[in-house]
């Protein structure tokens, strides 16, 4: 076993200092968990008065609208922004210019507006590198992302980027993150030390083993008080476990981002404990794996990936599930074509590295990796779209998240990509594409109250694009300027700049 699965096994051992710092907390979260108004933590009402922000009022005068609430695109039409919000949505012959006589009023005839896009599935500091999470968010908030959803890892490093994200320090949209939760078998990832450097996996506030004697009213305000907006549910966890977390955290005000497959846990226990999100389209396929596969699973006897008809009912069950709940599948798309993009980058190479040998089966079978679940579905990026195409027509939300960076030194993020496969592979409408990118993501995150669409009183987190985003998806680059809480970031400023190498 690996030096992480070592350190795992002696949480009692961290350091004394370590350890008194994490009783504290965890008194004072619990306290907090008991006695506070559990749906009421601030992670998406008033800030503090930041000192950077855009004040005054602005008037976008005669834009297009698509607001992303499924209303069809409105020409003609301005937009009121005061103090990084919207004050007011109206056709520009209706709007009462005297009652904004302060407004500085910016002719925008000619060009587009949607809501800011959200990145639903990033990963900034699985490994705290500030250069590099810079480069990519000042990526992020040129190419029209306002807000990103960090699905777990090092968050010292993103709480720092969240703040200075929110006060304008650095260029780059609002940062969410996750605290995340999991059986004890998946902290041998070298992942988990990479963002819990200097603690021990599994025993940090943002990194912590869960089981059937964990106490859920701690853990899950241990999780609040790193000021993460969601909890992950990973790996190794039981349904009536995840149930369990899931119930815990409506009760404290914490949406539950998981994981499609958390093994044990398949799909259909998921999306019955009524999660905010599911993540990765091509894990709705474990729901057809056998039974009698499960089973061996769960004895330790088989690991790895199965095939399986999927065409399976059961498949068509969770997604039923699904919408019955709200849940947004977070589809990531992009991943899937990524990772078989790099496979056959490398079978390419004139000297392949060597593969990993076939496993032996039977009794001088190894162990399995803890992991990976025990078992998962066999699923290509093509049969992904498939997934993601029935998902669509059963009317679960869809979300756009990614999971992967751009192509190298590509001039804009990888969720434009997202974007791209959804209506030119699932074919999605554009008008559903956009929704995608805007109001569920904001869905996904608990903050559809702030974010998402173009209406009175949310954030000004807008796009502002030169050709008509209903006529194509390649006309959602087209972008001119993107205002986030109202501050202005120009495309034609935009430098990407020499990628910094990562740190060791």
């Amino acid at each position: 076993m690996s030096d992480t699965g070592t350190l795992g096994r002696r949480g009692a051992k961290a350091s004394l200092g370590a350890k008194a710092a994490l009783v504290a907390t965890a008194a004072l979260a619990s306290l907090c968990a008991l006695t506070a108004p559990l749906a009421g933590q601030s992670r998406s009402g008033e800030p503090p008065r930041n000192p950077n922000a855009e004040s005054g009022t602005t008037v976008y005068e005669g834009v297009s609208i698509l607001d992303g609430t499924g209303a069809p695109l409105m020409p003609d039409m301005s937009i009121v922004v005061r103090d990084g919000r919207i004050a007011a949505v109206a056709r520009t012959d209706e709007l009462s210019f005297e009652r904004w006589r302060e407004a500085e009023i910016e002719d925008a005839r000619g060009l587009f507006v949607i809501p800011g896009l959200i990145e639903s599935h990033t990963h900034l500091a699985t490994r705290a590198d500030r250069a590099a999470a810079e480069f990519e968010l000042n990526r992020f908030i040129h190419g029209g992302v306002t807000t990103v959803r960090d699905m777990a890892g090092d968050v010292r490093a993103l709480a720092e980027l969240q703040r200075a994200a929110l006060v304008g320090e650095i260029p780059a949209p609002d940062i969410h993150y996750a605290a995340l939760v999991a059986g004890e078998s998946f902290f041998v990832d070298p992942r988990t030390r990479a963002s819990s450097m200097g603690e021990v996996p599994g025993h940090v506030p943002w990194l912590q083993i869960v089981d059937d004697e964990t106490d859920l009213t701690e853990t899950i305000a241990l999780a609040r008080g790193t000021w993460a907006t969601g909890l992950k549910t990973y790996a190794s966890i039981e349904g009536p476990l995840l149930a369990r977390i899931a119930a815990e955290a409506r009760r404290q005000g914490i949406p539950v981002w998981s994981h499609t497959h958390v093994g044990p846990a398949l799909p259909m226990d998921v999306a019955r404990a009524g999660v905010a999100s599911m993540s990765h389209v091509c894990s709705l396929a474990s729901a057809a794996i056998p039974d009698e596969v499960v089973a061996e699973a769960l004895a330790g006897r088989r690991s790895g990936r199965v095939d399986v008809d999927l065409d399976d009912p059961r498949i068509d069950a969770v997604l039923e599930e699904m919408k019955r709940h709200g849940t947004v599948l977070d589809a990531t798309l992009k991943v899937g074509f990524f990772r078989e993009e790099m496979m056959a980058a490398r079978d390419s190479l004139a000297t392949p590295p060597a593969r990993t040998p076939d496993v032996p089966e039977g009794p001088d079978a190894p162990p399995p990796d803890p992991r990976r679940r025990g078992v998962r579905a066999a699923c290509s990026a093509e049969e992904s779209v498939e997934l993601t195409r029935r998902a669509h027509a059963a009317g679960v939300l869809i979300s756009t998240g990614t999971d992967a960076p751009p192509a190298p030194g590509a001039e804009w993020p990888a969720l434009h990509d997202e974007l791209a496969y959804l209506h030119d592979r699932v074919g999605m409408p554009m008008e559903d594409v956009i929704q995608a990118a805007t109001r569920n993501g904001a869905l996904a995150l608990a903050l559809e109250e702030e974010i998402g669409t173009v209406e009175a009183g949310k954030y000004a987190n807008l796009v502002f694009l030169e050709e008509d985003p209903t006529a194509g998806v390649e006309n959602l680059r087209s972008v001119r300027f993107t205002l986030k809480r109202g501050h202005r970031f120009d495309r034609d400023e935009f430098e990407l700049g020499a990628q910094p190498d990562r740190r060791p």
